[in-house]
């Protein structure tokens, strides 16, 4: 017979029998198809020097003014800012205590001597409210007990041992049993850690930190839910908030990198943040959106008399007949005054126990004749709702105004509630709109720009999303996984035809699936969801990716481990995170290790369906294969030791009896029984001619492997020498 060329269908197809399938490919890992021909996919650089702390859950990049690149980057356990190579750690402070606060810090350190523990410190703090991997720094404390003080005056992460007390490790060996540590000792929690993962289970702890009772048990069984957290900017600054009720933080850049993210409702001018929110994102519009939210409410106290009011220019202080018992920051109402402009709503700054400031909006000198009374207001009490929307402010010559919530006359902040579903689990901007989605359904809110500001329309009643990051946005498209499919709006809700839907949704462990994360790769027309396999034994991390490719409407898929991704944009390469470090995709041939290490060779393959002759009733024998692989973009050198690569794949050709299982379980006593496969394999390098690979049999496959550093290929139309070799039953 003559040469046959070796031709398959671009993508991957696994819902069909691989016998099924002839003409087309059956299974792959770390390979894409471009022009419909199958090539490894690029390799990986590490991006960042120091490992980063928890599990990754959020990438987010933006410019500054000044053009410079940086990246939020939020882990279960930290938020950071990478600049550079470097990773800062900008995670808010939960609380600061001292020794003039309660509980006192004054001499809460006590060493042992115990074997092996003589660096561990057990740290005493009434009410300390830290939980067992949060992390603390303490500040101005003096030895004790052979632990020096620059051994105390660090970060730390701690055990809890109770409500009351904790231990740190500290790199010091204690010489005795001593408490102490000092009078000026600081200690500032940042928030409380989040889950790697998500967990049911019952008993204390189980469910969502702050809902119930503190200590007590559950009735019911709760899902503990990976900690997520969400990211937008807002010009240079940061704001980003936690999943689960979470609070919304503000960061301010200020290229120095040392400070701390803050409450947004911390800044001054901030009015009715909600307390809680699923996530928060800008809108097209400029308004910053709360997607599931505290539901905003004004609660005062009775009103209390003042004693005078002065004023310097704008400033107005208030003295106060008792202790007022108010926080910098708080608002209160304002009445009775005379001159009436020393009345209204204003936010404070306390001076004293018995004094406030506030800013007027009009200079005046004159005291006030009649200094009126004053009530307190809350703006954070109001009940979470999860199918609730809140949007921020945003002023027609300002622009936006993210720590204004209070809906006002004047103003453009305010709310709306989502109707079809019972929680709202994420958004995503595209085009002139903003997707909703809940649990059961998928609506539009699109900016009006009258009294209402916002319109919310139902797109579909019957659909749902995977988890909170399971979607992606490419070419004014938004594509996304739900929980049985995988959809498209392009204007309208579509659901996307996938070829390795059963393969897929079978395999996927669901109970991570807040873990799900979608990107794009538009240089090679690529969305790209990774997931946590499912199985006998669920993975708890995430080690498994599927891609759509939107030109060619094809699938594939493989294995690897990426918690979060962003396209080139901005930055050259797109972005990921894995096992601690931030890695740049698309950049060279082969697994870049961090911290300078040797690359290792990516493990890479595609494989065939199984073809035979004239409806199998032929057997075939191949002689030999005439290859067809390009290694552009190979490298021929060891980055590393200089060494002289030589760019090579395997190919082999696998043939057998009879199409069934690979492998099937027959008997009583388990014996396996593994149906004849038999593969003839040779290696091809850029110098190889044809290569005799000799296999006979009723069906055959076709796979081409690589696993050496340095290796980049792409296949083209290689051609087989197979004639039939008789018949058999």
């Amino acid at each position: 017979m003559p040469l046959s060329k070796l031709k398959f269908r671009p993508g991957i197809n696994r819902d069909r029998t691989d016998l099924a399938q002839t003409g087309g490919w059956y299974d792959g890992n770390m390979v894409r198809f471009r022009d419909g021909y199958p090539e490894k996919i690029g390799g990986w650089q590490a991006e960042t020097i120091t490992p980063y702390v928890g599990e990754a859950t959020k990438l987010f990049v933006y410019s500054v003014d000044t053009g410079a690149e940086i990246a939020g980057l939020a882990t279960t356990k930290k938020i950071y800012i990478r600049a550079g190579t470097l990773l800062f750690d900008i995670t808010p402070i939960r609380v600061t205590y001292t020794t003039s606060t309660t509980p006192s810090t004054d001499n809460c350190f006590t060493t042992n001597t115990t074997a092996g523990t003589e660096g561990q410190v057990l740290v005493t703090l009434a009410s300390h409210g830290a939980e067992t991997g949060d992390f603390v720094t303490f500040t101005g404390a003096t030895a004790v007990g052979g632990i020096t003080a620059p051994q105390l005056n660090l970060e730390f992460e701690v055990t809890v041992l109770g409500g009351n007390t904790f231990t740190i490790q500290t790199a010091g060996t204690a010489t005795g049993v001593a408490t102490g540590g000092g009078t000026s000792i600081t200690a500032a929690f940042q928030i409380n850690i989040g889950a790697d993962t998500s967990v049911a289970g019952y008993g204390w702890s189980a469910g969502t930190w702050s809902r119930g009772v503190w200590g007590g048990s559950s009735v019911t069984p709760a899902i503990v839910n990976v900690r997520l957290v969400f990211m937008d900017n807002f010009n240079n600054d940061l704001i980003f908030n936690l999943n689960d009720e979470g609070a919304i933080y503000y960061w301010t850049y200020e290229n120095t990198f040392s400070n701390r993210a803050v409450l947004l409702s911390s800044l001054t001018g901030a009015i009715a943040v909600p307390a809680g929110t699923e996530k928060t994102l800008f809108a097209p519009s400029g308004h910053l959106l709360a997607l599931g939210a505290s539901a905003y409410s004004e609660t005062s106290t009775a009103g209390a008399t003042i004693s005078s009011i002065t004023s310097a220019t704008t400033t107005a202080t208030v003295t106060t007949g008792s202790a007022h018992g108010l926080s910098t920051n708080d608002y209160v109402y304002l009445f009775g005054q005379t001159t009436t402009a020393y009345s209204g709503t204003y936010q404070i700054t306390v001076t004293s126990t018995t004094t406030f400031t506030y800013t007027l909006l009009a200079a005046t000198t004159s005291p006030a004749s009649v200094a009126g009374s004053y009530q307190a207001i809350d703006y954070t009490g109001g009940t979470y709702d999860p199918m609730l929307i809140r949007f921020a402010d945003v002023n027609a010559d300002i622009g936006p105004k993210p720590e204004v919530w209070r809906p006002e006359l004047a103003n453009s902040a305010g709310f709306l509630f989502v109707k079809e579903g019972s929680r709202i689990i994420t958004g995503a901007n595209v085009r002139q709109e903003t997707l909703i989605w809940t649990d059961t359904s998928l609506s539009t809110l699109q900016f009006l720009g009258t009294a209402e500001v916002f319109g919310l329309q139902l797109l579909s009643s019957d659909t749902n999303i995977m988890g909170a990051n399971a979607y992606a946005s490419v070419n004014n498209n938004v594509y996304w996984m739900g929980t049985d499919n995988f959809f498209i709006y392009d204007g309208r809700v579509n659901v996307l035809k996938c070829p390795l839907l059963r393969y897929i949704f079978e395999d996927i462990n669901r109970q991570q699936a807040q873990l799900v994360y979608g990107g794009t790769n538009k240089e090679f027309n690529e969305v790209i969801w990774f997931y946590c396999s499912g199985g006998a034994t669920p993975s708890l991390t995430i080690d498994r990716y599927v891609v759509y490719n939107y030109r060619d409407d094809i699938w594939y898929y493989g294995q690897l481990n990426r918690t979060t991704w962003i396209d080139a944009g901005s930055n050259t390469f797109p972005l990921a995170t894995s096992g601690g470090y931030i890695y740049s995709h698309e950049n060279g041939p082969n697994d870049g290790q961090p911290l300078g290490a040797a690359p290792l060779a990516i493990s890479s393959y595609i494989e065939s369906a199984f073809m035979d002759i004239d409806e199998g009733q032929f057997y075939m024998l191949t002689k030999r294969v005439i290859p067809d692989v390009d290694f552009t973009a190979s490298q021929t050198v060891n980055p590393v030791t200089g060494a002289t690569l030589v760019p090579a794949v395997d190919m082999s050709i696998a043939v057998t009896k009879f199409p069934g299982a690979e492998t099937q379980t027959t008997d009583v006593a388990g014996a396996t029984l593994t149906r004849g496969v038999t593969t003839a394999t040779g290696t091809i390098d850029q110098y190889t001619n044809q290569v005799f690979i000799r296999a006979r049999g009723r069906q055959m496959n076709f796979k081409i492997s690589s696993n050496t550093v340095g290796t980049q290929w792409q296949l083209g139309d290689s051609r087989v020498d197979a004639k039939p070799a008789g018949m058999r039953g």
